[in-house]
Formats: structure tokens, C-alpha cells, sequence
């Protein structure tokens, strides 16, 4: 018996570009009061949860001396090298 030709030619995976733009994300949880107070805060500053979350993580690192800027993180590296 002749077997049957295999017509299923193995694929390369395509390979995806990933813009620079890519968001990344995480799911957390709030207990009831605290999911609550903060859409009645993005409803009353007329902006979206990420917005606000973006904002939030970004007075965290502002506060701890951080960025989330790649340039920006180098130069504050090199200044805190500077006073050791």
C-alpha cells in the first residue's frame, strides 16, 4: 500500500513585533470600600481607573526616587553613584 502524502507542512511560529507601546498588566484586588472610593474619585475627576492607577505609580516612584522613564532612571542612578 502507498501511504498517503502528509499535505500539513510544518509552520514557523510567526514572530510578533512588539511595539513600544505595549502595555504589561497585573490583576489586583481592593476590598468593597476602597474599589468603591476610587471610582467615585476617576467619576469625579472624569478620568478612567488606569488613569488613575498610572498616576498612582507614578507618585510611588516619584516618592521613592524613582522613574519609570529608562533615561531618566540611569541619570538619577548616576547621581546617587556621584554621593557615595
Amino acid at each position: 500500500m502507498a501511504r498517503k502524502a502528509n499535505n500539513k507542512t510544518k509552520q514557523k511560529p510567526k514572530l510578533r513585533v512588539v511595539s513600544s507601546n505595549e502595555f504589561v498588566g497585573k490583576r489586583l484586588r481592593f476590598d468593597r470600600e476602597t474599589w468603591n472610593a476610587v471610582q467615585v474619585m476617576a467619576r469625579d475627576q472624569m478620568k478612567s481607573i488606569e488613569e488613575l492607577t498610572e498616576e498612582a505609580f507614578a507618585d510611588l516612584l516619584k516618592k521613592h526616587g524613582r522613574s519609570a522613564d529608562f533615561r531618566e532612571q540611569l541619570k538619577l542612578s548616576v547621581r546617587a553613584a556621584k554621593k557615595k
